[in-house]
């Protein structure tokens, strides 16, 4: 083997180690900044702040190196007005820092709905159907004599309750409903007696 090609061959081996050399600083270089900028390795435990007002859990998420957004509200009555009444992540969780949690907040007001217009429009299987649909419950139907399983009237708390009538959400109505008797009519008849003056004469 001459001397250039040995040469030759020594210059391509040291570019070929130059190369691996470069590339394993590199990678190396670069696994570390990942590292720092993932904060690999590096977890904050979530804090419970269910029942705080809004602000104070948003000075015990900061404290924690956390942010928060508030995403939506709900009525809980055993709750103040405000407070939190979920928070996503959960209290306890592993999560990076600046990690964004989502609360949701007690509105403090209690959802309504409207009655739907049901008494003599609709049959008592729709009825059942609607009400539980718009968020109702319902006790025992109540029958009266009438068609059968037809809507007479609609109750809340005893009283009988217009369409529309807004009431809160979860409320327990009674369907009053026809047994299939017929209704008994019972006419009026006038006790008066009209005699005629010729009777007199």
């Amino acid at each position: 083997m001459t001397k250039d090609k040995k040469h030759s061959i020594g210059w391509l081996l040291l570019n070929i180690l130059i190369m691996v050399a470069v590339s394993i600083i590199l990678i190396v270089i670069t696994f570390r900044w990942m590292q720092s900028y993932t904060r690999h390795g590096q977890y904050i435990t979530v804090p419970d702040v269910s029942g705080m007002y809004e602000e104070e859990a948003g000075q015990a998420l900061a404290a924690a190196g956390l942010r928060y957004e508030v995403s939506d509200y709900k009525f809980d009555k055993s709750m103040v007005e405000g407070g939190v009444i979920e928070q996503n992540p959960k209290a306890g969780a592993y999560v990076k820092q600046e990690r964004k949690i989502y609360l949701t907040l007690n509105s403090g007001k209690e959802p309504v709905k409207a009655v739907p217009d049901l008494a003599d429009n609709s049959s008592l299987r729709a009825a059942e159907s609607q009400l539980r649909a718009a968020g109702f419950k319902l006790s025992p139907t109540v029958y009266v004599d009438g068609d059968l399983d037809w809507v007479y009237e609609i109750r809340y708390k005893g009283a009988v309750i217009e369409a529309g009538t807004e009431i809160p959400e979860g409320s327990v109505l009674t369907i009053v409903a026809g047994n299939g008797n017929p209704v008994e009519i019972i006419e009026e008849v006038d006790s008066t007696t009209i005699v005629d003056s010729d009777f007199f004469e």
